[in-house]
């Protein structure tokens, strides 16, 4: 009885029509008996008795069959009815998440939407059952989730992406996470999403990076500390202290702090920690540069995090002019420049920058013409310059050339001014040889920047100061022209967003290297520039150095094409092998699996590719039809497609001795040849007939049964 219950429904049919079947030959036998032969009448009495025992039989299996019909039909509707409950069980879990849900097809089609699918998209699910995206949903959209649908079953793993979706209240972001659904035999059949609207925390994303700038674009010092450490520091703090990022945060903050400062700075901090306000708090800072700073804080605490929110801003200067008057007494003997008076043409006193500079001391000096001390060549033009002042208290500025103690020459910007009662002259030189020298190299700078073949470009933070001719020749405008053009203009518009962001940072100090840009032509057309850039802080100028790389830009897209379609391609051959019935083998000259679908898997018995090796001898002993004459393998049809041959159709007998498992299979095989004519690969498919040769064998065993009860009855007539 359990061997009947584990026989499928289609065999116990088969299995019960056959029987009956013969029940049948046998009556029409007895029937056709009786009326041709004259029977005894105790044959007749056991004919009739056989007769009536094979109507019993057949009603008996008829009953039976009836039976096994009914209890399978029954067996069934239990099956479908609980697959019935667990769809309305699904349905029911998935209508009380909050979450928007799809099931798809793999070809778009929709096979099951929840509750907020439906309000998100104002569809039902009777509706949407059957349909595609491009049914109900504007064609952009349906594009772009059909694409993202695509790239699921090609990459054969869970994919997320945001999506904005315009809703009654405006326009919502949502982060979508599809996945690949597969059947039991591990292939892909469907497609699911579920959809979260992140609105609320891209909005708070948002606000923090608004937050973030304006803490990154202070010109005052904003930090955040934590017992004795800066944990945040915003590009003020590093730019005014000179120290790195790595640095300030690495290090307690008291390293910072003058030690002088030390103690009431300590106080300042137990203040703090019993909640009290901080405001115009002054402490000192040794910068990196080992400059002194003064810096005047506000800080506020946060008891519940131990959090000290600190605003410094550097007073220095302003100290500075506080103590101007003080060092008014010494600027004079500490001036880097030259401080001369002179009376009567002589030199009547000097400050030490003058020793220093020109090398001389105060006994080579003093009393001396200033005449002495001056280029020849400009003697009197200085001279003219004093006749000037004589006959009023004006100031002149002049460039001349003065005499070092070692005979050689420097170049001077003086300044020069007269007291017409005392008739003193007051006089501050300034040393301006390296400016000269810079001067001279500026000029050789300028003839190497119009000879450059790369775009050299030097602009402030909105507009170009000054092109060379290679941007001209590449973009097509002048310097006039882009006297009227803003930076930003000439970028995309789909890159605006993202040169704004590299220019801020650039802004706060970090180098551009190799940023990519289409900037506008004068004609209309983009071009693809790479650019470098280095910043001068002090100035916020920019010197950057392009290269028109949109060729290079043009072969990357077209390569990159190109790989995305045969990738495409491939996996579509991969699905499309895949539902091929039959084994499907690709392998390389060397002898190398490419590709192999399920069924190649399954007559193999490995279900990894890479682990198959494609001769079936490995696997299989391999025999003609007969089953007894053994295949050579050179002769299968994969060694002669990589010959270049074409075998089509070769039945082949394969045995396998440890399962004594026989298949009977027709094997193909056909070369893949270059362009050059060389075979590169075999494609070889296996079809397993094994079901249909048994269909033959035991049609032709039938056959044989029924011309034997034939051939008995034509021998019974010749008797008579």
């Amino acid at each position: 009885m359990i061997i009947i219950m584990n026989i499928s429904l289609e065999k116990k049919i088969l299995f019960g029509f056959i029987i009956n079947l013969l029940i049948v030959f046998a009556s029409g036998w007895l029937f056709a008996y009786r009326h041709f032969v004259d029977g005894k009448p105790e044959l007749d009495l056991l004919l009739n008795w056989l007769e009536s025992s094979l109507f019993v039989l057949s009603m008996v299996l008829l009953v039976i069959v009836y039976f096994i019909i009914r209890t399978q039909l029954r067996a069934k509707k239990l099956s479908l009815d609980a697959l019935v409950e667990n769809k309305q069980l699904l349905q029911s879990i998935i209508d009380n998440t909050s979450n928007p849900i799809f099931i798809k097809k793999i070809n778009g089609e929709y096979l099951l939407i929840n509750k907020q699918f439906e309000t998100l998209f104002k569809i039902t699910n009777s509706e949407i059952l059957g349909k595609t995206d491009y049914d109900f949903l504007p064609k952009n959209s349906a594009d772009a989730y059909s694409n993202s649908d695509f790239e699921v079953a090609k990459a054969l793993r869970e994919l997320k992406s945001e999506e904005t979706i315009a809703q009654s209240d405006g326009d919502h972001t949502y982060l979508a996470v599809k996945f690949p659904l597969y059947d039991i035999k591990g292939r892909i059949y469907a497609i699911c999403g579920i959809f979260t609207d992140i609105s609320e925390r891209k909005r708070t994303e948002e606000s923090l990076k608004a937050a973030d700038k304006f803490f990154n674009m202070s010109i005052d010092i904003l930090a955040i500390v934590s017992k004795d450490r800066f944990i945040k520091v915003n590009p003020a703090t590093i730019s005014i202290l000179g120290y790195s990022e790595q640095e300030l945060l690495t290090h307690p903050f008291f390293d910072y702090v003058l030690p002088e400062d030390h103690e009431i700075s300590r106080k300042e901090i137990e203040r703090l920690q019993k909640g009290i306000l901080t405001t115009k708090f002054e402490n000192r800072f040794i910068c990196k540069s080992g400059q002194i700073k003064t810096i005047v804080w506000s800080v506020y605490p946060e008891l519940s995090t131990g959090l000290l929110y600190a605003v410094g801003r550097d007073i220095s200067e302003q100290k500075g002019v506080d103590n101007a008057l003080m060092a008014a007494d010494n600027f004079f003997n500490i001036s880097f420049d030259m401080f001369i008076i002179i009376k009567d043409d002589k030199f009547i006193k000097v400050n030490p920058a003058f020793y220093r500079i020109l090398g001389y001391d105060s006994k080579d000096i003093l009393e001396k013409p200033y005449q002495e001390f001056t280029h020849p060549d400009d003697v009197a033009i200085f001279g003219e310059i004093i006749k000037k002042l004589e006959q009023n208290d004006s100031v002149y500025s002049h460039r001349f050339r003065n005499r070092r103690k070692n005979g050689d020459y420097k170049w001077f910007d003086w300044t020069i001014t007269i007291d017409l009662k005392t008739g003193i002259i007051y006089a501050v030189a300034k040393d301006v040889s390296e400016i000269m020298e810079v001067e001279n190299s500026l000029k050789t700078a300028n003839l190497f920047f119009d000879l450059a073949f790369d775009i050299l470009m030097v602009a402030d933070e909105e507009h170009f100061i000054k092109i060379n001719p290679t941007f001209s020749k590449t973009l097509g405008y002048t310097q006039e022209d882009m006297n009227h053009f803003k930076f930003i203009d000439l970028i995309h518009p789909d890159d605006k967003q993202r040169t704004k962001e590299v220019i801020q940072k650039h802004l706060a100090g970090e180098p551009i290297i190799n940023f990519r840009a289409r900037f506008v032509c004068k004609d209309g057309s983009y071009k693809w520039l790479d650019l470098n850039s280095n910043i001068d802080l002090s100035w916020r100028i920019f010197y950057s150095v392009g290269r028109d790389v949109t060729q290079l830009v043009e072969l990357e897209n077209e390569q990159k094409r190109v790989m995305e379609e045969l990738y495409e391609n491939e996996e579509k051959l991969r699905l499309v092998v895949e539902n091929i019935s039959e084994g499907i083998i690709v392998v390389n000259s060397n002898k190398k699996i490419i590709l192999a679908n399920y069924m190649a898997n399954e007559i193999f018995g490995i279900e990894e590719d890479d682990k198959i090796t494609p001769d079936l001898s490995t696997y299989y002993e391999l025999y003609f039809p007969d089953g007894i004459t053994v295949f050579p393998s050179q002769n299968m049809p994969l060694e002669r497609a990589l010959k270049g041959e074409v075998s089509e159709d070769i039945e082949i007998v394969l045995l396998n001795p440890e399962q004594n498992l026989k298949r009977r299979v027709l094997i193909s095989g056909k070369p893949l040849i270059d362009q050059n004519d060389n075979v590169v690969a075999a494609v070889v498919t296996i079809k397993d007939i094994s079901k249909y040769k048994q269909m033959e064998e035991d049609l032709k065993e039938t056959e044989l049964k029924y011309r034997q009860l034939i051939g008995f009855t034509k021998s019974n007539e010749k008797q008579k």
